[in-house]
């Protein structure tokens, strides 16, 4: 995340978690890693997804969500309305929503016993959900080895090593006109 805002000097990057450690720890690395005013670009914010401030409605380019899970993934998945509506309003007019998803074993209970593979009922509800918050599929595909080594995460890093978790991109597109 941080290295996209350091190569556009436009670029702002607003990172969230409902985990207020994991943004800390988030925010010490970058200022470690990136003494330089650019970084400053970059700032965390610990909240939940469903609970997000109104005045970030629109407020995105594009909206990356990588690995994730519990309320959130149902939420990517467009099996939780309030969380789907949620990631939803952050993109703007003509932004992007970027989903890299992987569903498998004690992640299917949580989202009504889907197991790995993004099959044709989970794409149309998918579409559906995310389509109501005015919101196109442009994208739907198997994560390649190649996605995942440009993806720096924990969650990557397992699913290169060891292969047996699928994981799917999913992106949306926001018509110029209106933000849902």
């Amino acid at each position: 995340m941080l290295a996209e805002v350091l190569a556009d000097p436009e670029a702002f990057v607003l990172g969230i978690d409902a985990d207020a450690r994991a943004m800390a720890e988030a925010s010490r690395r970058a200022a470690r890693r990136h003494p330089d005013p650019a970084a400053r670009r970059a700032w965390f914010l610990a909240a939940g997804v469903e609970r997000l401030p109104p005045e970030l409605a629109g407020i995105a380019d594009r909206v990356t969500v990588r690995f994730p899970w519990a309320s959130l993934l149902r939420g990517a998945l467009g099996l939780d309305p309030v969380v789907t509506g949620s990631i939803a309003r952050l993109v703007a007019p003509a932004g992007r929503l970027e989903l890299t998803l992987s569903v498998a074993g004690r992640d299917a209970p949580a989202v009504t016993g889907l197991a790995g593979d993004i099959d044709a009922a989970a794409r149309a509800r998918m579409v559906a959900a995310f389509g109501a918050q005015g919101l196109e599929l442009t994208e739907i595909r198997p994560v390649t080895a190649a996605d995942l080594a440009t993806l720096h995460s924990t969650w990557a890093r397992r699913l290169r090593a060891g292969g047996d978790r699928p994981a799917w991109r999913a992106a949306f597109a926001r018509s110029v006109r209106a933000v849902g």
